[in-house]
């Protein structure tokens, strides 16, 4: 099925062709809002319990709603107007449908609200449902349920302040995902992912006397030496250096020519132990660094510096790092740090490279300020493109099997704020949706419990927006009562999906206004995926 955003430009991704362009923020609201039924037409009718909607059953309706997990008590409304000024009928229900009898021919609208205690002001969007008098069905599908609340008793506020990166990590023995964040100032610290309780910090500033970085931070490297804990690399004046997950002391340093920009850990050569990638910028260099010990392994110079971080290609037919660079080249380079393959591309390249399975396949996305590239690996052709019109691929891109069908979808944020869902299985755009407008990348977690993982990005003004995996519609809104920073001065921010030992994940992240970190939580059994 092709995806069409205004204005239309042709193009092709993995081999099926679609149109993907910017899209005015209208149009976008405008594709996204569920389509009202026209009585005069015959509706498809939509599976029962899969989307919630309404059928008329003898004079009278029966509605039907996906609602919250853990909840099963409704507060319906129905009315003759969308604004529901002229309710008619009015009551609590339990489960999650209600019949509705007694009505006059005519068109009603409906809308429903969690009620476990007292009702949520979060209504479905209305939707219309015509009574003819006759026994005929009719559907009325709705885009959302409604909106799931977080768990504000089980999340936690630390102030931190300003937090450049944040990475989940099991640091200790245990069960517990704890936090280490990065401060633009250099200072790295370790929080308990369970309650937001200092663990230890580090100050190590790349610029001494500086307040903050013009630059991005070093975002730190989980290093697994040990099977039941890890050690974290971080970006220090001078190279990087390696620290005790559970304690923060040093286990060695490294130092190195340019400032550490970024960095991935895996075995590149096969002998069961973690090597360290590390690119620098100033100068742009590529060096390999033995897990254990911190050595140089490997010392090369690039052609240009590295955009993002590198991508570590998992254990099979080829070893080794991906890398963007700024010249607009992608490349693979393997344990000694030669270049195994590279490709120049068209346009500039805005987000490092993503390499995931593709059936039999092995496919690298790359975002550029034009959209997407998929190219094949390891000869790195280029398969086809989904084109931005007026926008660009921003941040890092995202990926996960979101409908549990065996293939890997894609998830870009875009400068203008849009967040889309890619399948590549086909090639399509599933869906596109507004409000990312400050958010660098986007975490996964089922939301409503319908056994699909759900998007979850920053949300601007909005602590988080949490959207359908199956649809784009809208699920979750966390608000945040301060003041968010000022757009032209705040960094893009990121969300992560820790899971606790109780079974509950917590969505942590920056807050809006950037004074440090906040967590909420998720449906029990629903912190299993994160941020990619």
């Amino acid at each position: 099925m092709t995806h069409t955003l205004a204005p239309l430009r042709p193009l092709c991704l993995l081999g099926l062709c679609l149109a993907v362009a910017a899209a005015p923020a209208a149009a976008s609201a405008a594709q996204r809002r569920p389509r009202r039924p026209d009585p005069a037409r015959p509706q498809a009718q939509t599976p029962a319990g899969r989307r919630p909607q309404a059928q008329q059953v003898s004079a009278g309706i029966l509605v039907r709603w996906q609602g919250t997990p853990g909840i099963n008590r409704y507060r319906l409304q129905l009315a003759t107007d969308e604004q529901f000024q002229d309710i008619v009928f009015d009551q609590a229900v339990e489960g999650r449908q209600h019949i509705v009898r007694g009505l006059p021919p005519g068109n009603y609208f409906w809308r429903v609200a969690a009620a476990a205690a007292e009702t949520s002001p979060n209504y479905t969007p209305p939707q219309r449902v015509a009574v003819s008098g006759s026994s005929t069905v009719t559907e009325a599908p709705v885009a959302a349920s409604t909106l799931f609340q977080p768990d504000e008793a089980a999340g936690w506020r630390t102030a931190t302040g300003e937090v450049a990166r944040l990475v989940p990590a099991r640091l200790r023995q245990g069960p517990i995902i704890d936090l280490v964040g990065v401060g633009p100032d250099g200072r790295v610290f370790a929080l308990d992912g369970v309650n937001g309780v200092s663990l230890w910090n580090a100050r190590y500033n790349p610029a001494p006397g500086a307040q903050s970085s013009p630059v991005p931070a070093f975002a730190p490297v989980v290093l697994q030496t040990r099977p039941d804990a890890a050690d974290i690399v971080v970006g220090t004046e001078g190279g990087v250096r390696a620290l005790r997950g559970d304690t923060g002391r040093e286990v060695w340093r490294a130092r190195l020519e340019g400032r550490a920009a970024s960095g991935a850990a895996a075995d590149l050569n096969g002998d069961g132990a973690a090597e360290v990638v590390v690119v620098t910028a100033g100068p742009a260099k590529f060096y390999v660094l033995e897990g254990a010990t911190g050595r140089v392994a490997a010392e090369q110079r690039l052609d240009a510096e590295a955009v993002g971080s590198p991508f570590a290609l998992a254990p099979g037919a080829q070893r080794g790092v991906a890398l963007s660079l700024g010249n607009n080249s992608v490349e693979l380079r393997g344990a000694d740090g030669q270049v195994l393959k590279s490709e120049k591309l068209e346009g500039e390249i805005t987000t490092a490279p993503l390499v995931v399975p593709r059936g039999e396949m092995t496919v690298m996305v790359v975002g550029t300020d034009r959209g997407l590239v998929a190219l094949s690996v390891p000869d790195l052709k280029v398969l086809g493109r989904i084109v931005a019109e007026n926008d660009a691929a921003r941040g890092a891109l995202a990926a996960a099997d979101v409908d549990k069908d065996g293939a890997t979808e894609i998830v870009m944020v875009t400068r203008r704020g849009r967040v889309a869902l890619v399948s590549t299985a086909d090639g399509n755009v599933k869906w596109h949706a507004e409000g990312a407008t400050d958010a660098s990348s986007a975490a996964f977690a089922d939301l409503n419990g319908d056994g699909t993982l759900d998007v979850i990005v920053p949300g601007g003004a909005d602590f988080a927006l949490g959207f359908s995996g199956r649809d784009g519609s809208l699920l979750m809104r966390v608000e945040e009562g301060g003041r968010p920073a000022e757009p032209s001065a705040a960094a893009p921010r990121s969300l992560v999906v820790a899971p606790t030992p109780a079974g509950q994940g917590l969505l942590v992240g920056s807050d809006p206004a950037r004074v440090g970190l906040r967590a909420v939580g998720l449906p029990k059994g629903d912190g299993r995926a994160s941020a990619n």
